[in-house]
Formats: C-alpha cells, structure tokens, sequence
C-alpha cells in the first residue's frame, strides 16, 4: 500500500502567492507610485531588492526595500522617512531604436 500527500481542497485550486505590491504602475494606500525594480539589492534587509516610488503628490522620486513599499509615505510632502538612494536607471539595448 502507498501513501498519497494528502493536499487540502483550497491549497490545491490556489496559485503561487506573488508580490503584487511591488509590480511597476501600482499605488499603495499612500500614493505612492511604483515605478521600476531599482537593480540593487537593500543593505539592511537580506534578500530584499530597492524599488523606485513616486509621490503622486509632489512627484519626489525614492527607493525602498520592496518589503516596505505597501506602507511608505513621500518623505517630502507626507512626513515619511527619507528614502535610500536609488542608482541611475542602467540604458537598455532598445533605448536607441
């Protein structure tokens, strides 16, 4: 006789859980705009990755740990902390077409 893993009837319909908080063109509750994976991985949290925000506000430009974006406020117009430093943007192989 074999064993079967038994799996839960609403595990098995379930997809994969996604960071959908951090996905470019969505607004946290703060309006604040993700815009674009920054490429470089946070220095005070492991195995997290910089994100650029947005204030929709003000337009201010900031990153953050992609763990902290669903709760960032703008540091410039909404009393936020101020934002790590976000690297110049690398040009793409298409920038020229």
């Amino acid at each position: 006789m074999q064993l079967k893993t038994y799996i839960a009837p609403g595990r098995a319909a379930r997809p994969s859980a996604r960071a959908t908080t951090v996905e470019p063109g969505r607004v946290n509750h703060h309006s604040q705009l993700v815009v674009r994976r920054a490429g470089r991985a946070a220095d005070d949290l492991q195995g997290q990755n910089i994100y650029v925000l947005r204030c929709n506000g003000c337009g201010h430009e900031y990153g953050e740990a992609g763990i902290r974006v669903w709760q960032r406020k703008c540091p410039v117009c909404d009393g936020g902390k101020p934002g790590l430093p976000v690297p110049a943007e690398e040009p793409s192989l298409f920038d020229s077409l």
